[in-house]
């Protein structure tokens, strides 16, 4: 599936104030924090200070308000908001409307959210490049997720793993037709049960045993209200199933992996980052190809992938492929034919 005329123009990322050393966790021996953050690669993480009333809304604001004024885009030409995040101000309304009234924004935009995850800034990209035209030719879209919230502190499995973090990305309308975005998308529904939390939506509300302790079965301490992770099988298929699709997308639209000037994948894991690149054949100058953060922000989430991209200051690249892949389970990957964007890493 194929989107021209859309252009991404400027990438935000930001990232909470309350800065985590992995190894100073109190909670786990020398032994088990120094072979976990070996294999996940995660040295630090970023959680939002709720005692500095730090919300995934504070961040998406001051993210949006920094793209605004760097592009000195005028509000009223903005037509849309979209907003994508498992972790919203409120159950109800959508984060996308609060937005519009903290920024300013015209009451004539549409607002609305996404829920997903790991996958959800390409869904994103492809839900806000599809509104794009002459006439809706300026949007914003805001990815991020508070993963911290999810997370049971007795869990080693993600206890030493996720990050909150943010994005705001600027799309708008361009008559060259080089601006040419090609999506892919595949969904396990079969394996949905990798990453999930049980207990807190309208199946299973929120109750006493919701914070009952129990092992899990890879041995793991959680509580039914927290995220649950079958770290093995995910591992499985993040080294196996998303390399194997990755290059099918590619073969399929006639992209060849030597024509790529950059990779931009979700900072899941640092050994299966590695994995996919060796199993993509990208074995020189994997550090300039295919950047990877994850040791310095962990797991970001849906925010990881322009999060990673926002450190890369100005892009001005032929042929780039973002792709992300988790919960649900799903991959959605995205081959760009022409990115030329200013981009930018905030701190809370």
């Amino acid at each position: 599936m194929t989107i021209t005329n859309a252009k991404i123009s400027y990438i935000c990322g930001i990232l909470p104030s309350y800065k985590i050393n992995n190894y100073d966790n109190k909670l786990f021996d020398d032994r088990v924090k120094n072979r976990i953050i070996k294999s996940s690669g995660v040295e630090n993480r970023y959680v939002l200070n709720r005692k500095n009333d730090e919300s995934i809304l504070s961040l998406f604001i001051k993210a949006g308000q920094h793209v605004i004024d760097a592009l000195s885009w005028d509000k009223n030409s903005i037509k849309g908001i979209i907003v994508v995040s498992q972790t919203h101000e409120y159950r109800f309304p959508v984060t996308a409307a609060l937005l519009q009234d903290k920024l300013g924004i015209h009451n004539n935009c549409f607002a609305y959210d996404i829920a997903m995850g790991c996958s959800g800034y390409t869904y994103g990209l492809f839900s806000a490049m599809s509104h794009i035209n002459s006439t809706n030719n300026r949007i914003l879209l805001f990815v991020g997720d508070a993963m911290n919230d999810f997370v049971y502190p007795k869990n080693k499995s993600v206890a030493f793993l996720f990050s909150d973090g943010a994005s705001c990305t600027a799309l708008e309308y361009s008559k060259n037709e080089n601006y040419k975005n090609t999506f892919m998308f595949e969904t396990f529904g079969n394996k949905s049960q990798l990453i999930i939390a049980k207990d807190g939506g309208n199946k299973n509300p929120i109750n006493s045993s919701s914070f009952e302790e129990f092992i899990d079965d890879d041995g793991n301490m959680n509580i039914a209200a927290c995220m649950q992770m079958k770290g093995i099988e995910l591992f499985d298929f993040m080294c196996n199933i998303v390399p194997i699709s990755i290059l099918n997308f590619m073969k399929s639209n006639g992209f060849k992996i030597a024509d790529t000037e950059k990779f931009f994948l979700h900072q899941a894991n640092i050994f299966a980052l590695k994995e996919i690149a060796r199993k993509l054949d990208i074995v020189d100058n994997i550090e300039e190809l295919m950047p990877i953060n994850i040791h310095k922000y962990g797991n970001t989430s849906c925010a990881s992938i322009p999060i990673l991209m926002s450190e890369q200051g100005e892009i001005n690249s032929r042929n780039v492929l973002l792709s992300g892949f988790g919960v649900g389970i799903s991959i959605c990957s995205l081959y760009i034919a022409k990115l030329e964007c200013s981009t930018e890493l905030l701190f809370y």
